[in-house]
Order: structure tokens, then sequence, then C-alpha cells
């Protein structure tokens, strides 16, 4: 068996180990150098050793003397995971949903304020303590228009407390509905960079000429594109499939949002209710998800507890839920200062303080509260729903002035003002509230729904803290795999540095014997 090979053969090889080596070097560069840059995953070159021939394995017994041509290099491959990219992706939708449902109850909660705070007139305590305080100095003078005055200005900031309080509720949900429709459009532009970047990929030469080889990857496009996914899977759920030809298709909600090239579009879709929807372009159908900021939107922009109006709705308790709440607090309002102060049946006769009396024998009260209408006219007594939206001191007290609820200026007769004192402050009512009923005071039933409220938030944000940490776990084990490692690649690079320093001594080795070869072989005497 012939053991000569070519004289060159170990130049070549060692020619390969410093070109290699030499890319690896460059490779531990361009990790070092991107330790801090976003989304960057960590790459190394992958080599394999060169076979002697092609059709032969690298020990054929025929080719022994091609055998030690040294090493190649395969490519610049990323270490990833998808297993842990799945895993991180799937946890951060569920940390955005909790993390938005609890942004979303605090600005409820902000609008709403702190509903026990007695020294403000603009909460609903405070309010209610100043028609208490109003009502109790009337007492000692119920015949005096300047004591009726006190009350009427108390009534009044009432009023104006929850149409206040209604009007912050509805900035919330616009504010909310804006940044959902900026997110809506951002989302759009995920879909179509998605598909740009699969074009991309797909049209790189050594993806098409070898589509099944992972190491012939443009690497730093496919971190532009994981940055992209991550971003998305705050939106909502999604699910990526890779294909061979470098391109992936993405589910968003169950619906394929990207496929290869091509992209869809979704868009959102407002309510005159400030309720909201979002819909896929093409086909008009709801966008189903399950996790995600879009849908934590949703369900509190469109939650309204247990009575559903609309297929939209949600039975999370959310914006709507909490304007029903200021809504049936306005109507009870309403309804005991509405039927406590009765109307004289001879106003005429200063002696005569009988009640009057409707067809029915029942007493006819004085309208103290009503609902202004979209032009702004306060409905008669009986006619209209009383929302906090619309609540307003009645036409007829409004232009009978103070004295409107004077019941007799002839005698001093406070029982009727002190009953509606007792009914706001002390007496327990059933607060009837869309599908749920509430028993007790005002106090108690304001008392209710903010314990509830801080409840919720407190909820949110611990399932917000709980699936961060499970997602920043993930995180650290993608980082572990995909990270760059400072210690790590300083010692590959000593690695590296000696493995090319070996070869450059080979081939001086190798030119030191190629000189006795050519110079000194056959030379008698030397």
């Amino acid at each position: 068996m012939s053991m000569i090979r070519p004289t060159f053969m170990g130049f070549e090889t060692a020619k390969r180990g410093i070109e290699v080596n030499q890319k690896a070097i460059d490779i531990v560069g361009n990790n070092l150098s991107n330790t801090e840059t976003i989304g960057y995953t960590r790459q190394r070159v992958d080599t394999a050793s060169v076979s002697p021939a092609s059709y032969s394995s690298r020990v054929a017994s025929s080719r022994i003397g091609l055998t030690g041509q040294g090493v190649e290099a395969l490519g610049v491959s990323q270490i990833r995971d998808s297993f842990l990219d799945k895993r991180f992706r799937d946890e951060y939708s569920k940390a955005s949903y909790h993390g938005q449902s609890a942004e979303i109850l605090n600005d409820i909660q902000s609008a709403l304020g702190d509903g026990s705070d007695l020294a403000s007139e603009s909460s609903l305590f405070g309010a209610m303590q100043q028609i208490f305080n109003s009502i109790n100095d009337y007492a000692y003078e119920p015949t005096m228009d300047s004591q009726a005055n006190l009350v009427l200005s108390a009534f009044k900031n009432m009023t104006q407390v929850l149409q206040q309080l209604d009007a912050k509720l509805n900035g919330v949900a616009n504010n909310k509905i804006y940044d959902v429709g900026v997110d809506v459009d951002r989302v759009n532009e995920i879909f179509n960079e998605i598909a740009h970047y699969n074009e991309l990929i797909s049209q790189d030469a050594t993806v098409m000429a070898n589509p099944n080889n992972e190491y012939f990857r443009p690497n730093e496009l496919l971190d532009k594109r994981n940055v992209l996914l991550d971003e998305l899977a705050g939106y909502g759920d999604i699910n990526v499939v890779a294909l061979a030809n470098g391109m992936v298709n993405v589910d968003f909600g169950g619906k394929r949002a990207v496929t290869e090239k091509e992209c869809e579009k979704i868009r959102l879709e407002t309510n005159p209710d400030l309720t909201i929807d979002i819909k896929w372009v093409s086909s008009g159908d709801s966008v189903k998800l399950t996790g995600g900021s879009f849908q934590a939107a949703r369900d509190y922009l469109n939650g309204r507890g247990n009575n559903l109006r609309n297929e939209y709705e949600t039975t999370k308790q959310g914006i709507p839920y909490y304007r029903d709440r200021l809504n049936t607090f306005a109507t009870a309002f309403a309804n005991v200062v509405n039927n406590t102060i009765p109307e004289r049946a001879n106003p005429n006769d200063p002696g005569d303080n009988t009640p009057l009396l409707d067809a029915n024998g029942n007493i006819v009260y004085k309208t103290l509260i009503g609902g202004r209408d979209s032009n702004g006219t306060v409905a008669a007594k009986g006619q209209g729903l009383i929302t906090a939206a619309n609540i307003s001191i009645s036409q007829e007290w409004s232009e009978g002035g103070p004295s409107y609820f004077i019941f007799s200026k002839q005698e001093n007769i406070a029982s009727y003002a002190q009953q509606i004192s007792l009914s706001l402050t002390g007496e327990e009512h059933k607060f009837v509230s869309y599908g749920e009923s509430f028993n007790g005071t005002f106090e108690e039933y304001i008392s209710d729904y903010v314990t509830q409220l801080g409840s919720e938030i407190k909820f949110q944000e611990g399932r917000f803290e709980a699936t961060s940490m499970v997602a920043d776990d993930f995180l650290d084990r993608r980082d572990e795999v995909s990270g760059v490692n400072r210690d790590e690649e300083t010692a590959n690079m000593l690695i590296f540095q000696k493995s090319y320093n070996a070869a450059a001594r080979m081939m001086t080795t190798l030119d030191d014997m190629l000189d006795v070869i050519i110079n000194r072989m056959g030379r008698v005497g030397l």
C-alpha cells in the first residue's frame, strides 16, 4: 500500500486550520461586541473533518494516503432552543394580560377616587356628608330660604360629583381605546415586518441552495424576526411554525396571521357605549384571544359583570360594570329624595299642611332630582332614566329656588328633610344593579364596590407578578442558551488562539520539511 501523499496537502491542512480558527475568533469577537444588543443570539462556527474523498469514508483503506486533510467550516449557526422560545412567549402573553388588566383597574380606581374620603366634597362620601350637614343646619330653621339654599347647594354638588365620576370613567375608556388603536396599528406593522423578513430570509442564496441545512441562515435577520415575535406575544397568544425554507407561519389568536410572505390585518371597532372589538379585516370575525394585552383591554373595556347585553361584552368587572354601579347609586339616590317631601294639597292656605294625594290616594311628592336629556332639558318626574351621567337638580327645584325644598314657611316642620338625611345615611336599601343586588346603606354600597375594586386590583397585580416571574425564568433559561456569556467566550477565544498558533506552527514545520526534501536530499556529505 502506498503511503505517499501529495506534497502540499499538509500546507492545505494547516491553512484550513488557520482559516477556521481565524473565523472562530472573529465570531467570538462578534459575540462579545453584541453582549448588550437586544435580541442578539449567540453564534458559533460549526466545523467538520474533511473527508479524503466524496465517495468514501474518512478511514477507507484504499484512500488512507489522503486521510488527514484537516477541518472545514460548515457555517455560522445560532444557539437557540425553540422550546424555550415558545414557553417564554406563552408566559409573556399571560403576564401581559394581567399587567394590562391591573393597569386598567388602577385607572378606574383613580377615576372613582377614594369614596371614603369625608373631607373631600368631590368624593361620594364627602358629598353625602355635605348633604347631611346642610340638612342638620336646615333643621334648626326649616322655614328660612338661606338654610334651604345650603341644602340646594349640597344636592347640586352631589349631582356634579356623580357626573364627574361618570365623565372620568369615560375618559379612562377613551384613553384606553386610543392606546388599543395604537397597539392595533403596531401589530399590523409586526405582521408586515415578519412577512418582509420571511422574504429576505428565503432569498438568501445559501438557504435556497440547501434549505434543510440550519447552518447557512442569515442570523441577523433571524434575530430581528425573533424580536418581533417576542413583541407580538405581548399583544396576544401566538404559535410559530418554522418552515424548511427559513420562513415562519404565525398564528395569532388561533388564526393564521402570517403565511410566508403574506399577512393579514386586524382593525379596532369602537361601539357608541365605548366598548370595543378587534376584528380581522379580511373576514370581519372577532380575533379570538386567550391572553395578551388585547384580551385584557377587551375584557375590561367590555366588562359588564353578570348581566351581558351584547355578544361582545364580557363577564369581567370592568368600566361598564362600575358605570352601572354609579348609575344604580344615582337611581337609588333620586328615588329616596323624590319620595320624601310631599306637595301641599292647599299651598295657598298657610294653616293647611295636608299632603297632596293623587287619584289613587297616594301622596304626591316633590321632585327634587331629575335627569337631563341630550338637549340639556330635565325630564319630568317618572320620565326618562336617571343615570350618573345625566342626574341633575329637577326643573321644579331649579325654577322654584331654595323655597321649593321648604314644606311650609308658616310652621317649623323639619321632619321631612330629616327623613331624607336618615334615608341617605342610616337606613338600609336594596340596590339592584344589572344582574346583582346589594342590601345596605348608601355608604356601605360605596364601600362595597370600592373594596371590590381594590381586591380585584390586588388579584391582578399578584397574578402579574407571578406570571412575570415565570416568564423571566424562561427568559433567563433562554439567555443561558442563546445569550452571550463573557467568561465562556473568553475561554473559547483562548482555545481558538492556541489552535491558530498550533496550525501556524504546523505550517512552519512543514516548510522546514519541504526545505530538506528540496535542498538537502541526495546531496552527499550534507
